[in-house]
């Protein structure tokens, strides 16, 4: 009776993941080896997209801005050309480690012009991220077509492409290192030390700031265990001070970003679009406050609540990695990069979040625009949706899951809205031409972006079959 009912339990196990036992002569009683379909289609998804995303960067690898022809360009030829004992020269204005990935990359300058293997750096660190991504929906869903969706989402998103295969920049090394600190949090395991890296590879690994010291404090973690921020930057800049370069110019590289520009915003879409006329000095004082009373109030939130769960800590992580972003000054179009892939990650766990990771993503567009091609219209109404996704993230923080439906109304109006403002902003071309046109289409797809949020939050009224199949 018991064997029988082993099983039977066994049976109805294998089902639950897919697999079918395949039983015929010469198998002994052995089950077929070969790959249940949800994975085999998984696999087929994640290859086909694999490839999709090699040729993207293969198309755009000649595509060239002044950045990386002012900046990244010359740095490779000065790695390539000068070698170990270029670590002696401050030849990069960022951190010791990005020296270091660029003379591993002249090592290959036989397969390729110099921006082409610097793009691959940024290549591999995307790779890196889309992994990362699918492991996260893979250990909280368990379903292989969902981790291969997020897999292909991360590595396929229009901000990733341009980011790094069109510009060349290196925002996905920081990101790949913020990412597996969320994901060992996620896993119950410390994540310090990877937070700690993302920072030692670019100041804006800090955006996880709040979110760690919440953990941190969740999780009465030991505080020293902080020691590792500076710590791991120190030990990078072991080679280069080796090599004889100043302890003055390792460790003011943050300090001398931070004067590069005095503007309030630099493309992105924040807070400080909507104030465009407030003083610089005075506005970077608010900023850095308003930054540091909200990160705090963040951290002591997360430290306090109830709430647990891999789901909570991914939407804890998307909060702090939006906040600060959108209320610190001084700020890039780029550096709502690592939220943009935390929420692509967020809306595989819970299809109610994705109208979070499209809005994000076309945020993310519009004010890659304005350095693209002069287009700064679109910025005003990416801060304007950006405001919205603040809002709405930290009222789920705080108020917990109210259910979802998918609001194809909803949906269709904010398809239309953005295809029209993209379509004026193209046509219409750089600079500020306001016209009637613009300031239609802004408020149109700002006020879709809110409907679109506020219908996908409602709560359910009917049975959970109305669910769309995305959540099953």
């Amino acid at each position: 009776m018991g064997t029988q009912k082993s099983r039977t339990s066994d049976c109805v196990t294998k089902e639950m993941v897919g697999i079918d036992e395949i039983r015929g002569p010469g198998h002994d009683g052995n089950p077929d080896k070969t790959l249940p379909k949800s994975w085999r289609l998984a696999i087929a998804v994640a290859i086909g997209c694999g490839l999709v995303g090699l040729a993207l960067r293969y198309f755009a690898r000649k595509h060239a801005t002044d950045d990386a022809i002012q900046h990244l360009i010359p740095w490779y030829v000065f790695a390539r050309d000068h070698g170990v004992a270029g670590l002696a020269e401050a030849f990069t204005n960022y951190t010791p480690f990005y020296s270091y990935l660029l003379l591993i990359a002249a090592r290959f300058d036989w397969l390729g012009q110099p921006l082409s293997l610097v793009k691959a750096i940024s290549a591999v660190f995307e790779l890196g991220c889309a992994i990362v991504v699918a492991q996260i929906v893979w250990r909280a869903t368990k379903l292989p077509l969902r981790a291969s969706l997020a897999f292909c989402a991360i590595w396929l998103a229009p901000t990733v492409i341009f980011n790094g295969a069109v510009w060349a920049e290196s925002d996905s090394i920081w990101t790949f290192f913020t990412l597996v600190s969320v994901a060992l949090f996620m896993r119950d395991r410390n994540g310090v030390a990877s937070f700690a890296m993302a920072f030692s590879v670019k100041a804006q690994g800090v955006f996880l700031g709040p979110f760690v010291l919440g953990m941190i404090l969740r999780r009465r973690i030991h505080l020293a265990w902080l020691a590792t921020v500076p710590g791991i930057y120190v030990i990078l800049t072991i080679p280069v001070l080796v090599a004889g370069r100043s302890l003055v110019s390792v460790f003011a590289v943050y300090l001398d970003q931070a004067h590069t520009f005095d503007r309030l915003t630099m493309n992105a879409a924040n807070i400080w679009v909507l104030a465009g006329g407030m003083p610089y000095a005075i506005g970077v004082a608010v900023g850095m406050v308003l930054a540091a009373a909200s990160g705090l109030a963040l951290s002591l939130f997360i430290a306090r609540s109830q709430r647990a769960g891999p789901e909570f800590i991914l939407l804890a992580a998307c909060v702090s990695l939006m906040l600060m972003p959108y209320l610190l000054p001084k700020m890039h179009e780029r550096y709502f990069y690592a939220f943009e892939l935390a929420s692509i990650a967020l809306a595989c766990l819970n299809p109610r979040y994705l109208p979070f990771a499209v809005i994000a993503q076309v945020d993310g567009v519009l004010s890659y625009l304005a350095f693209e091609s002069g287009i700064v219209l679109g910025v005003l109404p990416a801060a304007l949706c950006n405001s919205l996704l603040v809002y709405y993230l930290v009222l789920d923080l705080w108020r917990g899951e109210r259910g979802f439906r998918f609001p194809r109304l909803a949906w269709l109006g904010f398809g239309v809205s953005t295809a029209g403002l993209f379509s004026y902003l193209v046509f219409e071309g750089p600079g500020w031409n306001i016209s009637p046109v613009y300031l239609l289409t802004t408020g149109l797809v700002t006020a879709a972006t809110l409907l679109l949020l506020k219908e996908s939050h409602r709560d359910l009224a009917d049975s959970p079959d109305r669910l769309p199949q995305l959540q099953r």
